[in-house]
């Protein structure tokens, strides 16, 4: 489970260096688990409680449409993960998360994340950064999704995260990419 907090520390120190007592303190409240395949971590009308960093495997962000889940994000090795906007907020979460893979992970609470940013400046310095990040990231992913083709989402996800099309079901990346699984399948096919 070490390698689990070397990770994340990696991670959170590409934002924010951390002096070692602020890295031992803030490490005491991340929990690490082990979490099955096809597990949800967050449910539709419950508020997030956690906020995650995934060490191995996948997470997908979903929505319901008419009946239909919509996927709206992966989230894999080195990446964070959870219903940020319910987690901020502390509203109910409207879309889900769960496991595509088995995945080791860990988390923190809620509380214990607003002390962590009060207690230590270098904190809430990774905090601020990582929030700007998604912001951004958002921002993007909304000009994606609203003025590019099929075929230049699928070249810019191929380009960015290629290891995707290995470890998630070409339905759910169809999802995300706003087209058919025949879109999909005929654009891999074009690429190769």
């Amino acid at each position: 489970m070490e390698s689990i907090f070397e990770g994340l520390r990696d991670q959170i120190e590409t934002l924010s260096k951390l002096k070692e007592s602020e890295w031992l303190d803030f490490k005491s409240y991340w929990r690490p688990l082990l979490i099955e395949k096809g597990k949800q971590l967050t449910k539709i009308g419950r508020v997030e409680n956690y906020f995650y960093y995934v060490h191995e495997g996948v997470v997908r962000g979903y929505a319901f449409k008419d009946g239909e889940d919509i996927s709206i994000g992966f989230s894999y090795k080195g990446d964070y993960s959870g219903a940020y906007d319910s987690f901020l907020t502390r509203n109910a979460s409207d879309w889900c998360m769960e496991t595509t893979t088995d995945v080791k992970l860990a988390r923190i609470r809620y509380e214990d994340l607003m002390d962590m940013f009060d207690k230590y400046k270098s904190i809430e310095r990774w905090g601020r950064l990582f929030n700007a990040k998604m912001l951004i990231g958002m921002s993007r992913r909304q000009v994606e999704s609203r003025s590019y083709t099929a075929e230049e989402r699928f070249e810019r996800l191929m380009d960015q995260s290629p290891h995707l099309f290995q470890l998630v079901s070409q339905r759910h990346i169809a999802s995300y990419l706003g087209m058919t699984p025949e879109t999909l399948s005929r654009l891999r096919k074009k690429v190769r």
